[in-house]
């Protein structure tokens, strides 16, 4: 008599089998999820420019992007709000589009401090001191500003994003 199926024995091979590729294959996959995670934060750093470039268009306003601003007792990345009062400055009241924590969604990324000048970035400085760029409602950057963004991974690759005084922006 015939049955169709498979013994407990063949099953527990198949498991062994699929147990052992597995384990091989996990350290392949931990070497490249920082490098994952650095062409992440990179791309969204570039789409947040952009953001802040069609929000300013959008809402006929400056929209400007502040790194390591302070909101509420934590220090971001980086911030994204509409600067009603044109100051490159985040205010209590400016409507905040988007803030951007690297250790929280990107873990292990963070600016490369190797370069631009000991923070990793080159921006020109706001009036608080921190580096700050602004998109006028032309899409271009206020008082023409430009600048670099280096980012770096726990394997120390790097990236950047930089935008130039024309407004274009750069993924490198």
């Amino acid at each position: 008599m015939r049955r169709d199926g498979f013994t407990l024995i063949e099953l527990l091979v198949i498991f062994v089998i699929v147990g052992i590729l597995v384990t091989i294959s996990i350290p392949g996959f931990s070497n490249l999820l920082p490098n994952y995670r650095l062409r992440n934060a990179l791309r969204d750093l570039y789409s947040n420019f952009q953001l802040a470039k069609m929000t300013a268009v959008r809402k006929n306003w400056n929209c400007a992007v502040t790194f390591n601003q302070a909101i509420g007792g934590i220090t971001y990345s980086y911030v994204v709000y509409v600067d009603s009062n044109q100051d490159l400055e985040y205010d209590a009241g400016e409507e905040v589009v988007t803030k951007v924590l690297f250790s929280e969604r990107y873990p292990g990324v963070g600016f490369d401090t190797s370069q631009g000048g000991g923070d990793g970035l080159t921006f020109p400085n706001n009036p608080a001191g921190l580096p700050s760029i602004a998109f006028r409602s032309n899409g271009l950057p206020q008082n023409s500003m430009s600048g670099d963004a280096f980012l770096n991974n726990t394997k120390n690759t790097t990236g950047s994003v930089a935008v130039s005084v024309a407004g274009n922006i750069i993924v490198q």
